[in-house]
């Protein structure tokens, strides 16, 4: 059994999930498998990258409905190994990242782990992008309250134990946030534990930019919208976090009542 499995999801992106799997390649710990579940099936699969991952992989094509939160509910009924990690087909792991999360893991196997990450921003007007500029992020003081108030954590930063997730999924009708919600599930019953490094790079085109965009830049009036949903649907753990869930939504220009 593996000890991690990385699920990426992919639409219509080869030329980027190339980098992906690339960074994946470039892995200097080996003991893992890739699920990459493809729902744009138009586009040839990346062979040179999946050759140079042979043992390591499933390709699959999925019908229906696109989108992320579909594509990883199937991945996550293919899952045997010991933990999970998301990686979007647009972002990649510096050489280090797997090694430093086992090494971190340890024996005591805790239940969701996560790091800092860079942020690389790039124009992809051309192909393959061409870099602008990298900035070092740190998240070292999200917590599991912080995250019940707003989400800091990058699906990519974290590594779920197996067993935190089985029998959950992402939903797939919230416009936005599925990743959100996704960890709130597992926080109802567990803890995070940080990991000192930043080896995950989310890669981030220009806001206005049509090449590739992310649905968060272009679908700002949704935002308060999904968020109270969220806040309904998962109770404050606390008066601290209600107070803090109450003063960001006064922030917002909202009346703080949800």
């Amino acid at each position: 059994m593996p000890m991690f499995t990385i699920i990426v999801p992919t639409h219509n992106r080869p030329i980027l999930l190339r980098r992906t799997l690339q960074s994946l390649m470039a892995q200097t710990f080996r003991d893992f498998q890739v699920i990459v579940v493809d729902d744009s099936p138009q586009y040839v699969p990346p062979y040179e990258e999946l050759n140079a991952l042979a043992g390591h992989y499933t390709y699959v094509i999925r019908s229906g409905r696109p989108g992320p939160a579909g594509s990883r509910n199937l991945a996550l009924k293919l899952v045997e190994s010991e933990y999970v990690i998301f990686l979007d087909d647009d972002d990649s792991f510096d050489p280090g990242h797997l090694q430093a999360l086992a090494d971190a893991i340890g024996a005591k196997r805790p239940p969701l782990v996560f790091c800092d990450f860079q942020v690389q921003h790039e124009d992809r007007g051309t192909m393959p992008p061409r870099l602008m500029h990298r900035d070092a992020i740190s998240i070292a003081g999200a917590t599991r309250d912080s995250v019940y108030v707003l989400n800091r954590i990058p699906n990519s930063c974290l590594a779920y134990r197996r067993d935190v997730v089985a029998g959950l999924s992402f939903p797939e009708d919230l416009d936005l946030y599925e990743d959100w919600e996704f960890l709130l599930q597992c926080l109802e019953h567990h803890d995070l534990q940080y990991v000192n490094v930043a080896s995950v790079v989310i890669h981030k085109s220009q806001p206005t930019s049509e090449e590739n965009m992310r649905r968060g830049n272009s679908q700002d009036e949704k935002l308060l919208a999904c968020t109270l949903q969220l806040y309904r649907k998962y109770t404050a753990p606390n008066a601290s976090v209600d107070k803090a869930r109450r003063d960001l939504l006064t922030g917002a220009g909202h009346s703080g009542v949800y």
